[in-house]
């Protein structure tokens, strides 16, 4: 239901918007613990032969999941208020912040030292796929509201 005189974009489009930044959001945030040390590609092989470091790699699953919702939720939030014109300067410093976040994460994007090239790509892979499920429904819960 639209008020008059206020248009929003389509829902497809907010959807899709939504899935982006909760996407790169959760990888901005995956390659950020990874240059930390903290990230899944360093402690995969660790955890899934040897069994050391399994609450690192719990929080790392965790921060992703949490990154990818609220980056999904951020979006729909403020496409729902597209018009408003108080809400111009938030747009504008989210947007910002966001920018800079993923710039930040793309000068760390190295892999870590002990890691094969498969590990990463399969890390990178589960990092985008739980960041975008959970955008996705953070987006699909925010959206009904």
């Amino acid at each position: 239901m639209q008020r008059a005189g206020t248009s929003t974009p389509p829902r497809v489009l907010i959807y899709t918007a939504a899935l982006a930044c909760g996407m790169l959001l959760a990888l901005a945030v995956h390659i950020g613990l990874t240059a930390a040390g903290l990230g899944l590609a360093g402690a995969a092989l660790e955890v899934f032969f040897f069994g050391k470091d399994q609450i690192k790699t719990a929080l790392a699953w965790w921060a992703i999941g949490l990154a990818g919702c609220f980056g999904g939720l951020a979006a729909i939030m403020l496409a729902r208020q597209w018009n408003q014109p108080r809400w111009k300067w938030l747009r504008a410093a989210l947007a910002f912040a966001f920018v800079c976040i993923l710039a930040v994460a793309g000068h760390k994007a190295a892999a870590p030292p002990g890691s094969g090239t498969a590990v990463t790509t399969a890390a990178n892979l589960a990092a985008m796929t739980l960041g975008g499920f959970m955008a996705f429904f953070a987006a699909h819960f925010a959206a009904r509201r």
